[in-house]
């Protein structure tokens, strides 16, 4: 009876413990989903689209892209059609995230695409 209800406490301890390690590494994760800048407002990124927290996952993935280039050219060119993405995910006053996270795959493909044209 006794050996019961130590191991029916260490299972619950264990549980315990497992929650609170799980919601931690929740926490950790969204914040990896904040993008490398800390301020909204950029001279790289309009306000009118910077300025929504949906956008900040298709700007940090771009963002990291442009680091890798030397181009000026090809950098405007492809923020310019990433701006133009995501404008057109804005209904009013409000960014479809939806529409965003499709619009990752399409910004990845331009840029993709522009990279080996100028090779």
């Amino acid at each position: 009876m006794r050996v019961s209800c130590i191991v029916l406490l260490a299972c619950s301890l264990a549980l315990a413990q497992a929650g609170t390690w799980r919601q931690s590494q929740d926490y950790i994760s969204s914040d990896e989903l904040r993008p490398s800048w800390t301020h909204r407002h950029s001279e790289m990124w309009p306000c009118d689209v910077a300025d929504y927290p949906e956008a900040y996952l298709l700007i940090h993935k771009v963002e990291k892209r442009l680091q890798r280039m030397n181009d000026e050219q090809l950098k405007n060119r492809i923020v310019d059609y990433v701006v133009g993405e995501l404008r057109d995910c804005k209904t009013g006053n409000e960014m479809d995230e939806h529409c965003v996270k499709r619009s990752i795959g399409y910004a990845m493909s331009f840029i993709n695409r522009h990279k080996h044209q100028q090779l």
